[in-house]
């Protein structure tokens, strides 16, 4: 299977979770995490496409191409190929050489409308598909805060205990999601007083929230199921 090929059905099947305005009812799950980022770069994207369409719909009619229809998400490693299909669906004259990681487009001896035209096809056919960069860094959502401290109070802190660490007490829900992202946020790691290697061996045995994260959007992007 194809890298990122996941991606579109991940989205179908849990978009509907990151929609809401608050958290889901816990418990909350990664896979939940992983939806509201998936929401929030569609709802990116689609912005960024209808933009595209407000300023250069007058010129596309001018040129004779049709106005470009929204068609979603796919993954980085997908977007080139995407793109050139439908630069051939739409100009199948245009001289299109897929590559490694992208396409070149040859406009030897193109002048004029011409030219213009396959810059616009192109404009089009980039404008249409938005890029699933789940690890593009951002804001955490509600889902995501709301899950980060479930997770944090709930998973790792007793872990560390079972290790025979001293954990320091947590700070109300409120407090922790006030400050997630910044230089103040909590850290269950922050106090355990060992010193590198026993860090190291600690987040191992007990690994961090974001580890979850990074893990599960990996198995995305690779395909797996949910």
């Amino acid at each position: 299977m194809r890298r990122g090929a996941g991606i579109p059905s991940l989205l179908l099947a849990l978009g509907a979770l990151a929609g809401c305005a608050t958290a889901p009812a816990a418990p909350l799950t990664v896979d939940d995490v992983v939806a509201e980022r998936l929401a929030a770069i569609e709802a990116a994207e689609r912005e960024r496409f209808d933009a595209f369409v407000a300023g250069s719909s007058a010129r596309l009619d001018e040129l004779g191409l049709p106005l470009p229809e929204f068609e979603g998400l796919v993954a980085l490693d997908d977007w080139d190929s995407a793109v050139t299909g439908c630069i051939e669906r739409l100009d199948p004259q245009v001289d299109v050489t897929r590559l490694e990681g992208g396409f070149s487009v040859n406009y030897f001896g193109v002048v004029g409308e011409s030219y213009e035209r396959i810059r616009w096809t192109i404009e089009s056919c980039n404008a249409r598909y938005g890029i699933a960069d789940l690890r593009a860094q951002s804001a955490a959502g509600v889902v995501e805060a709301a899950w980060r401290y479930q997770d944090a109070t709930q998973r790792v802190l007793p872990c560390l205990r079972s290790l025979g660490a001293t954990v320091p007490s947590p700070p109300s829900r409120v407090a922790y999601i006030e400050h997630l992202g910044t230089g103040r946020e909590w850290s269950p790691y922050a106090m355990l007083g060992l010193d590198p290697a026993g860090l190291v061996q600690a987040a191992a045995l007990c690994p961090p929230s974001s580890t979850l994260i990074d893990e599960r959007i990996a198995r995305a992007i690779d395909g797996a199921a949910p």
